[in-house]
């Protein structure tokens, strides 16, 4: 009876974690479409730049930080000083401070793999994460992990693609990194204007 239930219970979770999965993988279909056009485009740069092609998908495992990334490639191409390059790189990314405050409360039951929400938030599974409501059945901390690992997974893999394609097709990219870094600004902006003004309405409520 004992080998029942304890088979029947890992089913259940064998079960909940499929579903959870599908949630996720759905969940971050937007983002996958964003993540690997920039992240093809940020392997091209950094093969442009004169580095090898592991370069760009390691950058994406172990920095992962879009705009940060894109920086980093011409301050390190053109030999600025390290302390110039993370005094540059904290400012740049000082608005993930701000995204922290509200997932505190979220984040409280995350016992397993806070290190790793903490390490892996940014701004589209920032927004993925305080917008997207979890179905009863699913466990939280799951779908957290989940969604912050395959967007993750996009990033890195369109780094690759754009880094092999870089080193067997020649392409121009003059201009190309100034406006993509641009466009990361841009869009913390706008995400930073929304999350202000979300919280200045609840703060009417």
């Amino acid at each position: 009876m004992s080998s029942l239930n304890d088979t029947n219970s890992t089913n259940d979770k064998n079960g909940q974690k499929k579903q959870c999965f599908k949630l996720a993988l759905k969940t971050t279909i937007p983002v996958f479409l964003g993540y690997i056009s920039c992240g093809i485009a940020f392997g091209l740069i950094t093969i442009n730049a004169g580095y090898s092609w592991w370069l760009a998908p390691a950058m994406g495992l172990l920095m992962f930080a879009g705009a940060g990334q894109f920086l980093a490639v011409p301050l390190f191409a053109t030999g600025t000083p390290i302390p110039v390059i993370l005094a540059t790189e904290l400012l740049l990314n000082i608005r993930h401070i701000v995204y922290g405050l509200p997932l505190i409360n979220q984040f409280k039951e995350c016992k397993r793999t806070k290190p790793y929400l903490i390490y892996a938030l940014t701004d589209e599974t920032f927004s993925l994460l305080t917008t997207t409501p979890v179905p009863q059945g699913i466990p939280t901390e799951d779908f957290y992990f989940m969604v912050s690992a395959l967007d993750q997974l996009y990033w890195v893999g369109g780094c690759a693609i754009g880094a092999l394609v870089g080193t067997m097709i020649p392409f121009d990219m003059t201009g190309v990194d100034f406006a993509l870094t641009a466009l990361f600004a841009v869009l913390s902006i706008d995400q930073l204007k929304k999350f202000f003004s979300e919280r200045k309405e609840n703060a009417n409520k």
